[in-house]
């Protein structure tokens, strides 16, 4: 057996997406205007990664009822972050600030220290070493409920103009 015969399409899978994750966290974590969509895509690429885990090799992996009690939990942690993260938006551009929201950066990269462990330990042990699918799990239900609850206030928040370059001084 090779070194790369224990590592499948789903580690591949796991990994890209957790990596775009990462990528996708990047901008709203320094604070900086992002469209209004990006943090619900930050949370559906740590789904698809922890998905992409817990759903291999059967889908019948999806029916852990304390997986989904600890995914639960971490959505409702994920909601109240999300609930209390500082947020500016601009309704007409449907664009967002969010201040202080480092924690999705840390998350999505450790989504991918996760997802990497995962591929290590399926190269280097035998297939029925268990899985980081608890890890995977929390980090993704924790980051689609900072994003629902970002979403749902970002509508009902007040106006606020943004924009990341300075407009130049009015003459006259």
């Amino acid at each position: 057996m090779t070194l790369v015969s224990n590592i499948y399409l789903t580690h591949c899978l796991m990994l890209s997406c957790a990596l775009a994750a990462a990528y996708s966290a990047l901008p709203e974590s320094t604070g900086r205007v992002v469209r209004d969509w990006r943090p619900a895509v930050t949370a559906l690429l740590a789904a698809m990664a922890a998905l992409s885990l817990i759903a291999y090799p059967t889908w019948g992996e999806l029916k852990n009822p304390g997986l989904w009690m600890f995914a639960i939990l971490a959505a409702l942690a994920g909601v109240a972050r999300g609930y209390w993260l500082r947020i500016h938006v601009d309704h007409n551009w449907r664009l967002i600030r969010l201040r202080k929201a480092r924690d999705g950066l840390i998350a999505t990269a450790a989504l991918a220290g996760l997802a990497l462990i995962e591929i290590a330990l399926a190269v280097i042990g035998p297939a029925d070493q268990p899985t980081m699918e608890l890890g995977l799990t929390v980090i993704a239900s924790f980051l689609v409920g900072r994003s629902a609850a970002v979403l749902l206030r970002s509508r009902h928040e007040p106006q606020s103009d943004l924009s990341d370059h300075v407009s130049p001084p009015a003459e006259g």
